[in-house]
């Protein structure tokens, strides 16, 4: 695991950037570069202010975090969240993280959606496969010129919101036959949930993978390669499940082939 820029490497581990800010998200990371070295991926961490002298990489990871900002996205008019008392009490006592994250929500990162967008846009054009986590998975759609809901409390409705770092949702799959259902299985999946806004319209060349029972889009990947993919909870912190170090598994697989 190293930090700062990118470098060859002699093994055969393929190396991965992984995206994060300058401050903070550390827990992320180190689960992030556990969950490549342990699909066989070397990690390199990857943030505004200390960005490679190169782009000799070959996976990218799009790590979770702030809101991206308002000028590197498009948004989708919602209409107020109608949530009664009993809902909002039932939410602090079963999610507290919702609480917690609703006190302590940072401020955008308007540099790190820069540079992001950048690698991105690089590794789109060089056929480099990518991954983005949550927030990761919001700016990739942005990229390719879809759309956002802001808040899903609205999509949710008078339910409360689920948001824990452990596995307590479920989504299935959107179709038969996506690249998400051939790395993790055909059941439905047991997910997370860290995040307050969510994908609307998909962006070009993407399709929708994976649904929640509310609608809300989990998973986009590409309708014209295999090479990428989106998702909405953070696998990086579910490396106790094997499914969802397939997601790991299956970037550095790409990732060793990209170039061949």
């Amino acid at each position: 695991m190293e930090t700062a820029h990118f470098e060859a490497t002699k093994s055969d581990r393929p190396v991965i950037a992984v995206t994060g800010p300058d401050k903070g998200g550390n827990i992320a990371w180190l689960c992030t570069a556990l969950g490549v070295h342990l699909a066989g991926g070397k990690a390199i961490r990857v943030r505004p202010g200390s960005q490679p002298d190169n782009t000799s990489f070959q996976g990218l990871i799009i790590g979770g975090g702030s809101d991206i900002h308002p000028s590197n996205r498009k948004a989708v008019p919602l209409p107020d969240a109608k949530r009664s008392l009993w809902t909002r009490i039932k939410e602090a006592i079963l999610f507290p993280m919702e609480a917690l994250t609703t006190w302590t929500k940072g401020k955008h990162d308007k540099a790190r959606d820069d540079m992001e967008t950048r690698l991105i846009k690089y590794a789109l054009k060089h056929k480099k496969p990518i991954l983005g986590i949550c927030r990761g998975h919001q700016l990739l759609n942005a990229v390719l010129g879809g759309t956002i809901f802001t808040n899903t409390l609205p999509l949710i409705g008078d339910r409360p919101r689920i948001r824990s770092p452990f596995p307590r949702k479920k989504v299935i799959y959107a179709k038969e036959g996506t690249l998400l259902e051939d790395i993790i299985g055909d059941e439905p999946i047991k997910v997370n949930a860290i995040h307050s806004q969510a994908v609307a319209r998909t962006g070009k060349n993407l399709e929708i993978a994976a649904k929640e029972k509310s609608d809300i889009i989990q998973a986009v990947e590409a309708s014209d390669n295999k090479q990428v993919l989106g998702v909405q909870w953070h696998p990086e912190y579910l490396f106790y499940m094997p499914e969802q170090r397939n997601l790991f598994k299956w970037l550095t697989g790409a990732a060793k082939h990209a170039n061949e």
